[in-house]
Formats: structure tokens, sequence, C-alpha cells
């Protein structure tokens, strides 16, 4: 299932303001179709309604590599330890929320990257097993 969120957003040509929707988190398993829009780097993809000027929107995306034990946030932004460490804290704190979370969170991997050729190679090795 891909979780989306309604996000304001400002044309970098014009400086219109719209709405579109951001893509949040996606679940392998179920949304196969969007695998060649995050080896692009293209799952956030909007267009300003009056310019027409396409742009990417600068947002982490939660990808759960079902059926593996395995969660990778893609954040171009994340590229220092600190930003990485940030994201794994968040990670934890959600796991620790209760025993049955715990437990998951224990069995999961959990992987922060923010270079787009480790995302594609991630997603073309889980391709290779599930497709």
């Amino acid at each position: 299932m891909v979780g989306t969120k309604t996000v304001e957003v400002t044309c970098e040509k014009c400086n219109k303001m719209y709405e579109a929707e951001a893509i949040d988190h996606i679940d392998l398993h179920d949304d196969r179709s969007l695998i060649r829009n995050l080896k692009s780097g293209k799952a956030n993809r909007v267009q300003c309604p009056k310019c027409k000027k396409v742009m990417y929107l600068k947002r982490s995306i939660v990808i759960n590599f079902e059926p593996e034990s395995k969660i990778v946030v893609f954040d171009a932004s994340a590229k220092t330890k600190a930003a990485k460490e940030e994201l794994q804290k968040t990670f934890a704190s959600v796991v620790a929320f209760n025993e049955t979370l715990e437990e998951t969170g224990n069995e999961t991997e959990f992987i922060v990257l923010h270079d787009l050729a480790s995302l594609k190679r991630l997603l073309e090795q889980y391709l290779k097993v599930y497709d």
C-alpha cells in the first residue's frame, strides 16, 4: 500500500503555490509498479499547474521490502552520520511503543540511504528474487 500526504509546493519557476500528493511510504509487495519511479529518482515528481515546471520533492520515502524483513528510508538529504542517526532514533522510538512492535523491530533490518545508486541496487536485487 502506498502512503501519501498532501503537501504544499511552491514552484521554483513561477512561485505559484499549489497542493500535490507526496509519497511517504511504499510496500514493495503491493506496489511493484512504483519500483521504476524509485529507481529513477522520480517517485515524488510534481508539476506546476500554471507553468508546467517539473520538480522532484525532497522528502524521505519509507520503503518496506516485504516479504523480506527490511525497511529502507531513502532520503537524499540524509548524507551525514548525524542525519542517519536521527532517522535510526525515530525508528527505535516507534518500535519501542509496545512489545509487538519491539519484537518486529528487532527482527527487521533498518537501513537509511541517501544515494540513489545504492537504492537502485537494492531494488534490482529485490526484483531478481521476487519478480
